[in-house]
C-alpha cells in the first residue's frame, strides 16, 4: 500500500522536488496566475534558494510567464501549469542512464 501511494504521489507531482505547486504561484486563489503572481512567486522561490544555501547556477534558465502562457491570454491557468511541469520533468530526466 505505501508503493502505491509513493507512485500516486510521484505521479500527481506531489513529491517532486523542487517543483512549485500551482497554489505556490496563484497567490489570490482565482485559478489564474497573472504575470504580478508570477513574478513575485518566482522571485519568493529564488530568494529562498538563495537563503537555504543553493548555488544559483541556473537562474537564467528559469522559465518566463510566456513560456507557460501558451494561449497568449495575460494569465495562466491550471492546465498550462501543469503541462510545463511535465514537459520540465521530461527534459530534466533526458540523458541520464537508468
Amino acid at each position: 500500500m505505501k508503493s502505491l501511494l509513493i507512485v500516486t504521489l510521484m505521479v500527481t507531482g506531489a513529491l517532486a522536488v523542487g517543483m512549485p505547486s500551482y497554489s505556490n504561484f496563484d497567490s489570490d486563489g482565482n485559478g489564474k496566475i497573472t504575470q504580478k503572481e508570477f513574478n513575485l512567486a518566482q522571485q519568493k522561490r529564488m530568494q529562498e534558494q538563495a537563503n537555504s544555501g543553493k548555488m544559483m547556477r541556473n537562474a537564467n534558465n528559469a522559465p518566463q510567464f510566456s513560456d507557460i502562457d501558451t494561449n497568449n491570454n495575460g494569465n495562466i491557468d491550471k492546465q498550462e501549469f501543469q503541462t510545463h511541469q511535465a514537459n520540465s520533468r521530461s527534459k530534466r530526466g533526458q540523458g541520464r542512464n537508468p
